[in-house]
């Protein structure tokens, strides 16, 4: 493995946080007419300043949706355990430490960008009520992985068969009706 490669790329990833290199890394994608569709990924560390410039770039192109959030990487973060953050020299922390930063950023997305964007949910997702919540702030796709490493596969099912429950005592006939209702 090259390291210097490593952090070239990360650099890079860096850098799309910018609104021209964004612009212009989105304007690419969009030369190539993409049959199916593209989401772009978006970072949770940054203000909701840095993430509206993103959103506002972002929404001059071709891409269907954007993903809320990745990894946390501020690692002064109150919902960080201190003593793992120390544990933990180097890396971002996945699962529960996103889970507040990333529905706050779900929900600024649903109200300013709902027409324009499908607004897919991630960061912290153990439960059906973790992903009610951000169905609620306005996901109407969630995505999770950290939650079914630790719960396992059958998570999906938990997850799905509890939002038929917590649907049913709001009195939402389907997802849909759901997303956005606490934006």
């Amino acid at each position: 493995m090259n390291s210097t490669s490593v952090a070239q790329i990360f650099l890079e990833m860096l850098l799309f946080t910018q609104k021209k290199t964004l612009e212009d890394l989105l304007s690419e994608i969009d030369k190539l007419r993409l049959k199916k569709p593209f989401f772009v990924k978006m970072p949770i560390s940054n203000s909701t300043r840095v993430i509206k410039i993103m959103l506002d770039v972002i929404a001059k192109h071709s891409s269907k949706g954007v993903i809320f959030g990745n990894l946390q990487k501020d690692r002064s973060h109150p919902s960080l355990i201190k003593s793992e953050v120390i544990k933990f020299r180097i890396g971002n922390f996945s699962g529960k430490p996103t889970f507040e930063r990333s529905n706050e950023l779900i929900k600024f997305a649903h109200k300013n960008y709902k027409k324009r964007f499908a607004i897919i949910g991630c960061g912290g997702v153990f439960s059906a009520q973790d992903a009610y919540v951000k169905i609620k702030k306005g996901a109407s796709l969630v995505q999770l992985i950290t939650g079914m490493i630790f719960e396992g596969p059958q998570l999906i099912h938990e997850i799905n068969s509890g939002l038929v429950k917590l649907l049913a005592i709001d009195g939402f006939k389907n997802i849909a009706d759901a997303v956005g209702a606490d934006s």
